[in-house]
């Protein structure tokens, strides 16, 4: 039988200094690697990409595969290792536990911990799964924003929550959210971070982002790029030059700006400003 070169694995640590309470490991073909039983001081849940591996956790041992989610609560010793030839791909969030306690309070239930511990080892949650990649993915964008990654992570923490212990977020009044809308939409050209708004909605991210989603349908991430393309889409009209437009507009800079703008509007901003596009 042929030899067949396996693929070089591929591991990367992710970390943005504005968000202390996160970190990323990418993993892609990482076969090669052979973890022992060891143990981290914060929560970690590993979403398995592709390939097939041991994963043990304290006396629990099982087999994972693409679409599981390994749950490991803060001190608990585990290992997770492949047993197949098939590039074994993941992706881990490290969240602090103290981050993640103030956005789980049930899971502590009558144990009377102050961080989350949650039974469940394993799951095969579609959503949660989801929302571990789609985190990963935006912290390994650079043309994604602070806001939008903190909402990623919001995001996932309200599926923990909500799939390991169920409990629901307290509603925010309209007054306050238009608050919010009102600030987002003078302070658009900034660098806008989610407890920025929590303060004025005076709530928690978890319950702001669902206040939103009931409100207006989006997240206040969502809600902050609207409000950047209708005063870009202004601007343009006028004849202003598109990457000027686009750093007013809090746009990192024109590519930005021309990626969003086709995104929403399905043009570009040059054709968006009457001019002639190239057959």
């Amino acid at each position: 039988m042929p030899y067949k070169p396996q693929p070089h694995p591929a591991s990367r640590f992710l970390r943005d200094p504005r968000l202390p309470w996160l970190e990323i490991r990418r993993v892609r073909a990482g076969n090669a690697f052979n973890h022992g039983m060891h143990s981290h001081d914060c929560h970690s849940f590993g979403a398995i990409v592709s390939g097939h591996s041991e994963y043990r956790n304290g006396r629990h041992c099982t087999d994972v595969s693409r679409g599981d989610t390994v749950i490991i609560n803060a001190e608990d010793r585990h290992a997770c290792n492949s047993v197949s030839t098939s590039p074994w791909s993941y992706d881990m969030i490290y969240l602090d536990s103290h981050w993640l306690a103030q956005r789980c309070p049930a899971a502590a239930g009558d144990t009377g911990l102050d961080v989350p511990m949650f039974s469940a080892t394993t799951s095969r949650n579609p959503r949660l799964h989801h929302a571990l990649m789609a985190l990963a993915d935006a912290l390994d964008s650079s043309a994604i924003t602070r806001l939008e990654r903190e909402s990623h992570a919001e995001t996932l923490a309200g599926i923990l929550r909500e799939t390991l212990h169920p409990h629901q977020p307290a509603d925010v009044p309209p007054e306050r959210l238009a608050r919010v809308m009102e600030f987002m939409a003078a302070e658009r050209q900034r660098d806008i971070g989610l407890e920025e708004l929590c303060r004025i909605a005076d709530c928690g991210a978890t319950s702001l982002i669902a206040a939103f989603r009931r409100h207006y349908g989006v997240t206040p991430h969502a809600a902050l790029v609207d409000l950047r393309i209708r005063q870009a889409r202004q601007r343009l009209r006028h004849g202003e030059a598109i990457a000027e437009v686009a750093l007013d507009c809090g746009f990192s800079d024109q590519a930005h700006l021309q990626r969003t703008f086709k995104r929403l509007l399905a043009t570009t901003p040059a054709h968006y400003q009457g001019r002639r596009l190239r057959p």
